[in-house]
């Protein structure tokens, strides 16, 4: 489930977990209802990423450069 839960981290999921709490904080859903809607944001964005996007990513990293960073920065 936590793969899931990183699409919370964006813009719409913050903004929808922030109207959660708030509406949990004012009595109008119960807690228990909150994170149902979270659960069921996670299954929608998920499908509808799968569903309608078609844009793969792919990236080369050059792990020299990494090392070297991480060496300058330990010293």
């Amino acid at each position: 489930m936590a793969t899931l839960e990183m699409y919370r981290s964006s813009t719409i999921g913050i903004c929808l977990s922030e109207t959660l709490d708030t509406m949990v904080g004012d009595g109008i859903l119960s807690p228990e209802l909150a994170y149902q809607v979270l659960i069921q944001f996670d299954k929608s964005i998920v499908e509808a990423l799968g569903s309608q996007v078609n844009t793969k990513v792919s990236f080369k990293v050059n792990f020299y450069y990494i090392f070297q960073f991480r060496e300058n920065y330990l010293v």
